[in-house]
């Protein structure tokens, strides 16, 4: 199966799975285990989540990009290790891509709308004006960083189901969520040092030049190493594994959904590279051990 083809399933699968669980995200991060919320109050928060994105169309089709991006730098660089630091990054800078766009379309950039009191009338309108004003650079801070997690979190899990079997909707549900999981709990140190260091910021004369913005992502690895060191004094292993839990199933729910509608519309990453795709044997022994 072609790249192109391969990233057109998942933007599908991944729009399907962002409209399917568009509540689910804001539920998980917002729910308190010690006050469950009512049943009564989840139909009308569902049904206010969705009166909000049916009123913005554009963002669930703009969240889909990140997935799209991931698996078709996985098949272009025909899989395996090469596939998931492609896949990562691809991943990593549309993200990235995507997050700005969405942090200025919302009003979040104050230093541009106290500049300029700029507004944008759209999607594109949003993506041209910034980039005529601000320098396409301005659209990916902190994406180096985004997507060396990127390549941990997702290029690797996509490495491994490569090399499972896949019988039915189900198995490729279980399959990609415990493989997700498990990486979610062990880049968790990673991303929680990274956090602190990527919060959406703007510079208030843009990113025109490519020396400046590398200067900007070296900052980020060097904020990151004063967090590291400060954390680990103060926080202890309760920081670097913070909000785990909640975060498994924020995002390997999704991911796992995504991946077996995915594999349910025909997709593919790829055969296995060791036994026979047909017997099974190989695969089966791998995934076993994970």
């Amino acid at each position: 199966m072609s790249s192109v083809i391969t990233g057109a399933l998942a933007y599908g699968s991944s729009a399907i799975t962002i409209f399917a669980l568009y509540p689910y995200r804001d539920l998980v991060k917002s729910v308190n285990v010690r006050h469950p919320p009512r049943a009564r109050d989840l139909g009308g928060y569902c049904a206010a989540r969705y009166k909000g994105m049916l009123g913005n169309p554009s963002q669930p089709l703009l969240l889909a990009a990140p997935h799209a991006a991931l698996y078709f730098g996985y098949v272009l660089a025909a899989g395996g290790a090469a596939g998931g630091i492609l896949g990562g990054l691809l991943f990593g800078y549309t993200k990235t891509f995507v997050r700005t766009v969405a942090y200025r379309m919302n009003g979040g950039g104050v230093r541009y709308k106290k500049l300029e009191q700029r507004e944008y009338s759209g999607l594109l309108d949003c993506v041209a004006s910034s980039a005529k004003h601000y320098g396409a650079l301005s659209f990916f801070p902190g994406a180096l960083a985004a997507s060396m997690v990127a390549v941990l979190w997702y290029g690797i899990p996509l490495a491994v189901l490569q090399q499972s079997y896949s019988r039915s909707f189900g198995d490729d549900l279980w399959s990609a969520f415990r493989i997700h999981a498990l990486m979610t709990f062990l880049t968790s140190p990673v991303r929680n040092t990274l956090r602190s260091s990527m919060h959406p910021s703007e510079r208030a004369g843009g990113v025109h030049a490519f020396r400046d913005y590398a200067a900007a992502e070296m900052s980020v690895f060097r904020e990151a190493g004063g967090v590291l060191r400060s954390m680990a004094r103060e926080g202890g292993l309760r920081f670097f594994l913070n909000d785990v839990l909640r975060t498994t199933f924020k995002s390997s729910v999704p991911f796992a959904v995504t991946y077996a509608l995915f594999k349910a519309m025909g997709g593919s990453i790829g055969l296995p590279t060791g036994g026979h795709y047909r017997g099974g044997h190989a695969s089966r022994h791998f995934s076993r051990r994970i």
